[in-house]
């Protein structure tokens, strides 16, 4: 897919594409007020948004970075950006 210029995924990601695991029977036809289409398949189909002015990690992906995260480099990064975010806001909510 290709990563949005300037975006949260190609922040975490450091690329401008990614190879993802789609496994997936529905898409996105039109983006909610204040979300942004972060990654973009060659047929045109959303695979990743971000919620625009986000304060923190706020990224929803159709791809499964899960799959992929022990062998590719780019779904490993999104599950730690996800984790360091976890992470941050528990800090901040007192937790351990």
């Amino acid at each position: 897919v290709t990563l949005r210029k300037g975006g949260v995924l190609q922040d975490i990601c450091g690329g401008d594409s990614i190879t993802v695991h789609s496994l997936h029977s529905f898409l996105i036809a039109d983006l909610a007020p204040g979300l942004v289409a972060e990654a973009v398949a060659e047929d045109g189909s959303i695979e990743a948004v971000s919620v625009e002015g986000a304060s923190d990690f706020a990224v929803g992906t159709l791809f499964h970075p899960d799959y992929w995260a022990s062998s590719a480099h780019a779904s490993a990064r999104i599950l730690t950006a996800f984790g360091d975010a976890v992470r941050r806001h528990a800090k901040a909510q007192g937790a351990a």
